[in-house]
């Protein structure tokens, strides 16, 4: 009932405003004009899509009206005694009981505190939509979802629009690789990809934005910036979350978030610890030929890895209000996880030379240590106005990581024979950066934002394999497949934006700069390779609002990719005798130009988001495969996979959002993106290719009661293919059910990851002389998970919130002081 009221008032408010701009205009002859904003207490934003309304307290008419994006109303009344209210679903309602109007009045700013009450009606509405569009940025509040329950970040991001994170941990938006920051700043060391990431707890996420690229923004990762935001109370007093959960495979683990602030002070704090089991099952099928490309022999492997992962996160911060202009904020964070991946191989392997079937079998043993250390400091000063502002930050982080991984051979025939093979693999990162920023408001609704940006990364590894001898029963060193690097990297970078806006139109333009020194040095050798370079990054985005508060944005940028560390590295990993993969320590980075043309409008029911974009990139980096004139005891040829700058990639591609709420109860959510992709111009043409793939989401969230929810989602990928490769279709359906409980403060969830077991990743390839068809998949994922909510925060009623309105145009009755 509370719903449709509102919403009846909202239609209402809605009418009104229509016919006294359609009869009357703005302002009518003896007419009086009533503006202000509306602001969201906590993320102080504008709110779009409130409700303003005048009543007249003796002829009890009404007059409305509606915030627009920037969270303007303007009413137009005769001279009178009104009621007032602005209200908004999710929010407390702003009332003033009698507003004397005698003249031209501008309430300035009205804020809005969000509210938790449970409300006796199930409806499901735009207000508490999942994704928010706003100028250069869309906004997945993550923390709506019921999806991401008993997850990390690397959920999220798979729930997020637009992304796609696949097996191996790559984080992509449309085609390209994604910039991945948390709360604004890189995280972890290394580049932030999934295997960092899911260490974060998603009941510490708020939202994730995706944004347009500009000039303030590292020129990294074209596919976008996504801008992990962590939950971070703004509401005086205490409050947080705690969250239990357990699964089958093992998904076992406790994650807290807190949060306590006061008029100085802010501190928010999360904890979370994890044990993971992850079961794989692999086969494959090879079968090799010789030059005239007939049979020569074959090999058939069936491969199941148990990947058991323990990680433990410690993360402090505060916000220091030093006064009303002034903030510092540090925050340290601490991670450790032990990764124990054990895989158990069987091999029959037909051998030419003697005419026999091999049969082995293959231990794996894979251990790994890491730990993260960081620590960050910001100072902000905030001038005469709020955006007026100038910032420091400060940060540090250490990433170690040591790896030692045994290989044992075990033969089933003869004298049952084995071998057995040892790699250890050391590394760490230090990385240092100071960044400062600086903001100036412009007359006429213009921004001027310039800063400067240094990183310091140095890298070192320490990687050696070696052969267990069967006499001495020692571990004797093999010196071709050793080494030591060490990688320097140091980044200066420079940027100016401006930006503007005016009544339908917005615009922004920047210019980034970044000066960078790289310097890998194999320390056995003594050998040095040094790469300097000097890069310009222009970037464009213009936004037109219609009428109806749709609006179509087109955009351009110039970013980079630099080559990633496992790929400089000259011997990153020995697990194969017939293939193996090494880095080039010659790689140059690779740059792209991207194209994005987006619309978005909203109806009463339904949001529509279609975006089209290009983006062409030069001298890409990929794998090939070279002999190495070497062959195997047993007659195989050797290949090393290495990385190249070859080749012109171009991606081409539609997306197509659609969110449609049908009834106050159902919520239904498609998308789907085809894209082309053609690569040209590659070493002796043997790696072009061109291809259309398809790419969907499909999602239904049930509100079968105010505390009962149902989501079932499937995702789509069709098959692709290159010049020598070929993926199968890969598909698989999530389902997720909550319950609410203790009068909305817990929730219990379950939630079952590929539901019918599907999520199959089929690969087959035609190269080193070699036919191969892998299947892979993944168990089916049960979770189990109870959420805690506490909440202690004081709240204003509306007298308080009345602080920005000048108190002398108005009078407040005594009973609702």
């Amino acid at each position: 009932m509370v719903y449709f009221l509102y919403e009846m008032k909202l239609l209402f408010a809605l009418i009104i405003s229509l016919f006294s701009l359609t009869v009357f205009g703005q302002q009518t002859n003896g007419n009086l004009v009533i503006t202000g904003i509306v602001y969201d207490t906590d993320t102080h934003t504008p709110l779009q899509f409130v409700t303003i309304t005048l009543q007249d307290t003796i002829t009890k008419e009404f007059t409305g009206d509606i915030t627009n994006k920037k969270g303007e109303f303007k009413l137009s009344v005769p001279k009178g005694k009104y009621y007032f209210i602005a209200e908004s679903l999710s929010f407390s309602p702003f009332i003033i009981n009698l507003l004397n109007i005698d003249q031209d009045i501008e309430l300035g700013v009205i804020e809005l505190n969000q509210t938790f009450e449970e409300l006796n009606e199930v409806e499901i509405v735009a207000k508490n939509k999942l994704v928010d569009y706003k100028f250069a940025k869309k906004i997945y509040n993550a923390s709506k979802d019921i999806a991401n329950i008993g997850g990390n970040a690397v959920t999220v991001l798979e729930n997020t629009p637009s992304v796609r994170v696949d097996q191996q941990g790559n984080i992509t938006v449309r085609g390209n690789t994604a910039t991945v920051l948390v709360n604004g700043r890189p995280y972890g060391g290394l580049k932030s990809n999934a295997d960092v990431l899911s260490l974060i707890p998603a009941n510490s996420i708020d939202k994730v934005e995706i944004l347009t690229r500009s000039a303030k923004y590292e020129a990294e990762g074209g596919g976008g910036i996504l801008n992990i935001i962590m939950k971070n109370g703004k509401r005086e007093g205490y409050n947080g979350t705690i969250e239990i959960h357990g699964g089958i495979p093992d998904n076992d683990g406790i994650s807290s978030f807190l949060n306590l602030k006061t008029s100085k002070l802010n501190v928010f704090s999360t904890a979370s610890f994890n044990h993971t089991v992850r079961i794989k099952d692999t086969k494959i099928d090879q079968i090799f030929l010789d030059d005239n490309q007939d049979p020569f022999g074959n090999f058939n492997e069936d491969r199941t890895d148990n990947r058991q992962r323990n990680s433990v996160l410690l993360n402090i911060g505060s916000d220091f209000y030093i006064d009303d202009k002034n903030t510092l904020t540090t925050s340290l964070l601490y991670s450790s996880s032990n990764k124990n991946y054990d895989s158990e191989l069987y091999i029959n392997d037909y051998q030419p030379i003697d005419n026999l079937i091999k049969s082995s079998f293959r231990d794996v043993d894979d251990n790994t240590d890491e730990q993260l250390i960081e620590a960050f400091a910001s100072f902000t000063t905030i001038f005469d106005k709020d955006e007026h502002k100038l910032s420091f930050n400060l940060n540090y982080n250490k990433n170690t990581s040591n790896n030692s991984t045994f290989i044992t051979d075990i033969e089933s025939f003869l004298n049952s024979d084995s071998n057995s093979q040892r790699s250890i693999k050391n590394q760490f990162v230090n990385n240092y950066y100071f960044q400062i920023d600086y903001t100036l408001p412009l007359k006429n609704n213009a921004l001027f934002e310039a800063g400067h940006r240094s990183n310091f990364r140095i890298y070192e590894n320490d990687f050696a394999v070696s052969q267990l001898n069967k006499i001495s029963q020692l571990y004797e060193p093999l010196l071709a497949y050793s080494n030591k690097i060490k990688y320097d990297e140091n980044i200066f970078s420079f940027y100016a934006n401006y930006s503007k806006e005016y009544e339908n139109i917005s615009f922004s333009v920047g210019l980034r700069t970044e000066i960078s020194k790289t310097e890998i040095s194999e320390l056995n050798n003594n050998n040095k390779i040094t790469n300097n370079y000097t890069d310009i990054f222009p970037s464009a985005l213009l936004s037109y609002t219609f009428e109806n508060n749709s609006t179509l944005s087109a955009s351009y940028d110039h970013f980079i990719d630099r080559p990633r560390i496992n790929q400089l590295n000259p011997f990153d990993s020995f697990t194969d005798e017939r293939f193996i993969l090494v880095g080039n320590p010659y790689l140059k980075p690779y740059y792209t130009n991207f194209l994005l043309l987006e619309y978005h409008v909203d109806f009463e029911k339904l949001s529509l988001n279609t975006a089209l974009f290009y983006s062409n990139s030069t001298d890409r980096i990929f794998n090939i495969l070279e002999k190495t004139n070497n062959q195997t005891e047993d007659g195989f040829d050797i290949y090393r996979r290495i990385p190249i700058n070859n080749g012109t990639l171009n991606y081409t591609g539609l997306e197509l959002e659609l969110r449609y709420s049908p009834t106050k109860q159902i919520r239904l959510i498609g998308f789907i993106s085809p894209y082309y992709a053609d690569l040209s111009e590659t070493k002796e043409n043997l790696y072009d290719y061109n291809d259309i793939i398809y790419y969907g989401r499909i999602a239904a969230l049930l509100k079968f009661s105010n505390t009962f929810r149902f989501q079932i989602s499937h995702e789509y990928q069709s098959p692709k293919k290159t010049a020598i490769t070929e993926l199968g279709t890969y598909q698989f359906t999530n389902i997720t059910a909550s319950k609410d409980l203790f009068e909305g403060k817990s929730t219990l969830t379950f939630k079952i990851s590929d539901v019918f077991h599907k999520r199959k990743a089929y690969y087959e390839s035609l190269e080193a002389n070699a036919i191969t068809n892998r299947t892979a998949v993944f168990d089916t994922q049960y979770l189990l998970s109870f959420t805690y909510r506490f909440n202690k925060a004081s709240k204003r009623n509306s007298n308080n919130r009345t602080k920005d309105i000048d108190k002398n145009i108005f009078e407040i009755q005594e009973n609702f002081k």
